[in-house]
């Protein structure tokens, strides 16, 4: 009789043994199941990336480089921004960085070997040449950290309107037709020669990730 419930014990035991090898194994087979679905979540993310971008470049006089963005965080000077492409990449500075729409991120202000440090739009070193969108209005926009930026050299007769977009116009360094923010708030005073006008960054509105780096040299 002890023999029988001796080896019914035993068999109890491989039996929960098994279900343990079993639960291990299935544990194993989930982890294999999720690292594969986050490389699927990868891939379609890139790909994504590139049908937006490819449009862009098809457009584009100048060659253009892939590259990500691995920090991103406000500091009491401005903004810290980096990239994950460097020297090696054929990154340099003054280089455009900008997302697969168009939308304009910074320029680039220091390069190393595996990585490079962006002026962001709103950083107070920023200026650009801009322009209201189907509109002769023109002036220079500055970074003006959490207040966006603004746009100088608009006198109070020209046409402007809250809402406007803003574009790059070639003028300069930068690409034409870049789109740089929107009109937030526009402040008239007759006794002065300009308005002060407000811009919201563009890139402000979106989740920042993977980037174009835009050659100009």
């Amino acid at each position: 009789m002890k023999a029988e419930k001796f080896g019914s014990f035993a068999e109890k035991i491989k039996y929960f043994n098994r279900l343990a090898s079993e639960n291990d194994k299935l544990r194993q087979d989930q982890k294999t199941v999720l690292g594969v679905k986050a490389r699927i979540d990868d891939i379609e993310s890139e790909n994504d990336f590139l049908r937006r971008a490819i449009h862009l470049s098809e457009k584009a006089d100048y060659s253009i480089i892939y590259a990500g963005i691995f920090n991103l965080n406000f500091v009491p000077g401005g903004y810290n921004v980096l990239l994950n492409k460097g020297t090696r990449d054929g990154i340099s500075e003054g280089d455009i960085v900008i997302t697969a729409e168009g939308i304009l991120v910074g320029k680039i202000e220091k390069v190393m070997q595996n990585f490079s440090r962006v002026i962001f739009i709103s950083d107070p070193e920023f200026k650009i040449t801009a322009k209201i969108m189907n509109l002769d209005t023109t002036g220079i926009a500055r970074g003006a950290l959490n207040e966006g930026m603004y746009l100088d050299f608009i006198v109070q007769g020209d046409e402007i309107e809250k809402g406007d977009t803003l574009i790059s116009t070639g003028d300069d360094l930068f690409p034409p037709a870049l789109i740089v923010g929107f009109v937030d708030q526009i402040e008239t005073n007759v006794a002065q020669i300009y308005k002060k006008v407000r811009i919201r960054p563009a890139i402000k509105d979106v989740r920042l990730g993977k980037v174009l780096v835009i050659k100009v040299k």
